[in-house]
């Protein structure tokens, strides 16, 4: 059992939590992730370590409430027991030797980059962080991305907030600017990934990205991560998640994604349906 010492809303569908796990802090790096399960019947579920602090023994996770089991999780309250929390697992992102990053992040994918940005940065790398939403209200980590970079461009969709644009448009207007990047990056959403891969292979420029978002099971045996790279049969959770970005089929791997929207809506519909129950 793992006990939950915070817990705070990032805006009306990200929440964050910080986890009493001394053996897990000790051994996190960006990149990693754990698989918890709220209660004993609840699923595994692999989400990417947001946060650790080695002292403290704590890790820290920032989720999106979109299906069954998040909404669980999203009932635990401070004090509260998480039932599994394990980890860490995956292959830490690589930093070592980068001078200059681009570290690109878009929507809940922020949480993920990060760490990765906060790590660069201590090791002295020259970080510029581009992150992107759809609007104001979805902005999360924005002050730790500011000290964690050396520059930082805030774009959303609707304008309501920082640049009007892309994290591409951002990205583009950088390095046209004369940035030259050792290595771009890319966390989010499989198709901001893709363009953001597009745009990098214009300027032969490498590209990192972190292909989390097609995780289900975390240990490789249920294939749900099985993706194409460079040619080759690859899964997220064992083999990255980090991958060389211009390598990878991302039309394939965004279509295994839609393969389970039917089955989170109706286990979120299920989860809704037994709260309001208990409500009653």
């Amino acid at each position: 059992m793992f006990k939950i010492v915070e817990k705070k809303s990032l805006n009306p569908t990200v929440s964050k939590i910080t986890v009493e796990a001394p053996l897990i802090a000790k051994k996190a790096e960006p990149g990693q992730f754990i698989i918890f399960r709220t209660f004993e019947d609840s699923e595994r579920v692999p989400l990417t370590i947001a946060d650790f602090d080695r002292q403290a023994g704590t890790v820290t996770i920032i989720y999106q409430i979109v299906g069954g089991s998040t909404m669980e999780l999203d009932q635990l309250k401070e004090g509260d027991y998480i039932h599994d929390f394990v980890g860490p697992l995956g292959v830490p992102t690589h930093t070592e030797g980068l001078k200059k990053v681009a570290v690109v992040g878009g929507g809940v994918g922020c949480a993920i980059a990060y760490p990765v940005t906060k790590k660069l940065h201590d090791q002295g790398a020259e970080v510029h962080a581009i992150v992107g939403f759809r609007n104001k209200d979805l902005v999360i980590l924005e002050d730790e991305f500011k000290a964690a970079s050396d520059k930082l461009c805030m774009m959303t969709d609707d304008g309501s907030y920082g640049e009007k644009g892309l994290v591409t448009n951002a990205l583009e207007k950088l390095i046209q600017e004369g940035n030259e990047y050792d290595e771009v990056i890319a966390i989010g959403p499989l198709i901001m990934m893709k363009f953001v891969c597009l745009t990098t292979k214009k300027y032969d420029i490498k590209t990192v990205v972190s292909m989390n978002p097609i995780m289900i099971d975390g240990t490789g045996m249920c294939g749900g991560c099985r993706l194409t790279v460079g040619g080759e049969t690859k899964f997220a959770c064992v083999d990255g998640p980090d991958f060389d970005g211009h390598l990878v089929d991302f039309d394939e791997a965004m279509h295994r994604g839609t393969m389970y929207r039917d089955f989170e809506a109706h286990a979120r519909e299920a989860d809704c349906n037994l709260l309001k129950k208990g409500d009653q």
